[in-house]
């Protein structure tokens, strides 16, 4: 063990340590030796108490391949097919839903929309029932997109794996988890914990972080199953992480599957498996899931060739668990071992910077320079450009998640950039610049509209010179978003609520008579139609 070692790791959390601010826990084992075992501060602000290496927490969608591998075992005990439609153990679902099949659900490839995504968008935060997951799933008669065309990260396909366990071993899943594998392991502090309106001793409080420093706790809006449910430890998750890598309740082989890349119908492979993703980062091979829940977040990681794991698990808003678990990382491989990576000059904001939209499949990018880094936002979401080692002309994105991309400026004959060119999944589509187009956006879009898939209501109004607002009344609450006129027929829809940073786009289409129908586009769901309702007046 090198103390220098455990003092750099220990220098990555120690800023969180705080007796009055919710904080982490993280830990660090090479070798199977522990280089760092800590929690900082707080469990929760109304108690007190303080975050320990032993305090539980939730991990969100880190869960996600713990019900993959259920799902595998029950393959290989012959209860189960993984390419069956899944209507053969949900058959109240529509017909175009229940031809997908579980693999498709298990590797986000199934291309229905997303239960949480829809649930969000129209009902903000606000806590919905029991079932409401599954008859958001059951109301979807479109699709983002056909089966194995593409991967849109999806947690109804996860719920709907949860119910085929449930169905197929007659019990509730939690209990399938734990005699399936948390006892067999010894995993005795983890537990699936399906609603934070049911505390679970030992389990910190999440806390959405306000502007003003303070911070306040928060609660999931839905029950959470195989999606996002599970809670548990450091010392649990790094039981568990050493059995993913030499398993004894299954063959190498169900490891290796979990982790096999996804090819899309294109033939891109994709590093996301079943509920794991393996990937090459700065030249090493690791494997890995993050997770978030409202006011937390999870990220659990391992880098085999180097013998290390680690897991971090945070229960604020403001930090993320896989930035930790990245910087811990960082430190513990020194720059010899790995492949450098060349950020992209901030001073690109200036020929790059500004809005773009892709028409063909709604997407809303805007190229930014933030604290001396230039960032690729999209849909809200700010994530760092590299520059390409190859080709100077060729930024890239390669954060640890399910996304990756390439961007290229487009140029004029003067040299001016009119649009970028983004490279995903092995697909390549031309986003155009855009710029505020503030006259006539209210009449444009104003007026009453209706989604039968939302089960929502929604209104758009005039919200001052220029601006627009759209507000939705959903099956169990409401949302608002402040609309931002990108062209004459696009518009960027923002959260106004800013602990829920869900942005989308909406594109006007009129038709023959003068029908009006808009299109609504988000990160995880694509061409949602809002049609006009003359029904109220």
């Amino acid at each position: 063990m090198n103390n220098t070692d455990i003092e750099k790791l220990e220098a990555v959390v120690s800023h969180l340590a705080s007796g009055t601010a919710p904080g982490i826990i993280a830990s660090v084992q090479r070798g199977g030796a522990t280089l760092l075992r800590r929690g900082c501060g707080l469990a929760s602000l109304d108690s007190g108490l303080v975050n320990t290496p032993s305090t539980k927490m939730r991990i969100g969608s880190t869960t996600k391949h713990f019900c993959c591998a259920l799902i595998l075992m029950l393959r290989d005990e012959g209860k189960l097919s993984i390419d069956e439609p899944v209507s053969r153990w949900l058959p109240e679902l529509p017909a175009s839903q229940g031809s997908r099949t579980l693999r498709h659900f298990m590797n986000h490839t199934g291309g229905m929309r997303d239960y949480l995504d829809l649930s969000l968008l129209s009902n903000g935060l606000a806590i919905v029932p029991a079932d409401a997951a599954y008859d958001y799933q059951c109301r979807q008669q479109e699709q983002n997109f056909a089966p194995g065309e593409q991967l849109i990260y999806n947690n109804g396909g996860y719920r709907l794996l949860s119910m085929v366990i449930e169905r197929v071993l007659q019990m509730p899943l939690g209990q399938a988890l734990r005699h399936r594998l948390f006892e067999p392991l010894s995993m005795h502090d983890t537990s699936l914990w399906s609603s934070d309106l049911d505390p679970l001793p030992g389990c910190a409080a999440t806390h959405l972080a306000h502007p003003d420093g303070r911070f306040s706790k928060s609660l999931f809006p839905a029950v959470i199953l195989g999606e996002g449910g599970v809670a548990s430890t450091l010392d649990d998750m790094q039981r568990w992480l050493s059995h993913l890598i030499s398993p004894v309740l299954w063959p190498r082989a169900l490891s290796e599957e979990m982790m096999t890349p996804t090819e899309l119908r294109n033939g891109y492979l994709h590093p996301y498996g079943f509920g794991l993703i393996r990937e090459r980062w700065r030249g090493l091979t690791i494997f890995h899931h993050a997770g978030g829940v409202v006011g937390g977040t999870c990220q659990m990681l391992a880098a085999p060739e180097h013998d290390i794991q680690i897991v971090v698990m945070s229960n604020r808003s403001d930090v993320a668990a896989a930035d930790i678990a990245q910087k811990l990382l960082s430190s513990l491989i020194g720059p010899g071992q790995t492949e450098a990576e060349q950020p992209a000059d901030p001073a690109l904001a200036e020929p790059l910077g500004g809005a773009y939209y892709c028409p063909g499949n709604g997407r809303h990018f805007s190229i930014e320079a933030r604290d001396g880094a230039l960032y690729l936002v999209n849909f809200g979401m700010p994530m760092p450009l590299l520059q390409d080692k190859d080709d100077d002309g060729l930024l890239r994105v390669n954060v640890l998640s399910v996304i990756a991309l390439e961007v290229a400026p487009v140029r004029d004959g003067s040299g001016a950039v009119q649009a970028i060119e983004i490279v995903e999944q092995g697909e390549r589509y031309r986003c155009d610049r855009v710029a505020a187009c503030q006259d006539g956006m209210a009449a444009a879009f104003g007026g009453k509209w209706r989604s039968a898939e939302l089960g929502a209501d929604i209104v758009i109004q005039a919200a001052g010179p220029g601006a627009a607002s759209m507000r939705i009344a959903g099956l169990y609450g409401r949302s608002v978003y402040k609309l931002q006129p990108l062209r004459p027929d696009v518009c960027l829809m923002v959260s106004a609520d800013p602990h829920l940073p869900l942005h989308g786009t909406l594109r006007l289409q009129q038709h023959e008579g003068g029908r009006r129908e808009l299109i609504l586009d988000t990160a995880r769901t694509r061409r949602l139609r809002l049609q006009e309702d003359h029904g109220h007046g």
